[in-house]
């Protein structure tokens, strides 16, 4: 999804008061070919302070210790070891959609998508531009526009930054409730959702030769072939270390659906 300096500038405004929820972290086998760097970063929430009122939720967030615990955008080693009946390159609406429909048909699914910047990534790793449609943070400004009361606000003697920061923060929250719902979503169905930048390798690839010869029993049709994608700076989560950033792994499906759209 494409998004514009306004957009850009909106966010860096409002998403320091953007906080996320943290959960326990799931358990299954490692995958010993892990490629596991010497340490680990873990970024910690801020809050912006302001005249505004804070909402009970967010002062309780902001009071609550940052584990490093990621909720959204990591997968168990485990999981990715297996073999997918579809990787999805690309979390927009299509490649959104493309996943359930795979999934409502009982295929096992992968959405691999890279976070537009790292701004935009809250803590627990929702990103605020995840399975939204080009125009969101316009079309959430329109909707601002017709419930907020500017001039009952200045009647109210608060200064204009103050407005503002309300105006983006309404903003923020919208795109929070439209990437979670989509997260959600997918988790209903039983699909995975991996952050990073993904590169879909050749067939001749030595990686991809050698998932051939490693699911030749798990494929229906063998004739037909496999594509393994190549994902770089991603988080995953290992049984051994909990979670490791900017790690490297190999997704390996029967069909590869790429929703890229203007991106290279």
């Amino acid at each position: 999804m494409k998004i514009s300096a306004a957009a850009a500038a909106l966010l860096s405004l409002a998403l320091p008061t953007a906080t996320a929820w943290t959960v326990s972290r799931h358990n299954s086998a490692m995958v010993s070919s892990l490629h596991r760097p010497t340490s680990m970063s873990i970024r910690s929430p801020s809050l912006l302070q302001s005249t505004t009122v804070k909402d009970a939720a967010v002062e309780e967030v902001a009071a609550a210790p940052d584990t490093g615990a990621r909720e959204f955008g990591v997968v168990n080693t485990n999981k990715l070891s297996k073999l997918y009946d579809l990787v999805v390159i690309g979390g927009g609406p299509a490649g959104v959609a493309g996943a359930i429909k795979a999934a409502q048909m009982g295929r096992r699914a992968i959405v691999i998508d890279k976070p537009k910047f790292d701004a935009g990534v809250l803590p627990n790793g929702l990103d605020l531009f995840f399975g939204g449609p080009t125009g969101l943070f316009s079309k959430a400004l329109r909707d601002l526009a017709k419930s907020t009361n500017v001039g009952a606000l200045r009647a109210q003697e608060m200064e204009s930054d103050v407005i503002w920061k309300q105006i983006t923060n309404g903003i923020v929250k919208l795109a929070m409730r439209n990437s979670e719902g989509q997260c959600r979503t997918l988790a209903r169905y039983g699909i995975d959702y991996l952050q990073g930048s993904a590169m879909l390798l050749g067939e001749d690839d030595e990686a991809n030769k050698a998932a051939e010869s490693k699911f030749e029993d798990d494929m229906d049709s063998p004739e037909d072939g496999l594509r393994s994608v190549k994902v770089t700076h991603t988080g995953v989560l290992d049984d051994y270390v909990g979670f490791v950033h900017d790690a490297e792994v190999t997704v390996t499906g029967t069909k590869v659906l790429v929703c890229t759209g203007s991106k290279s």
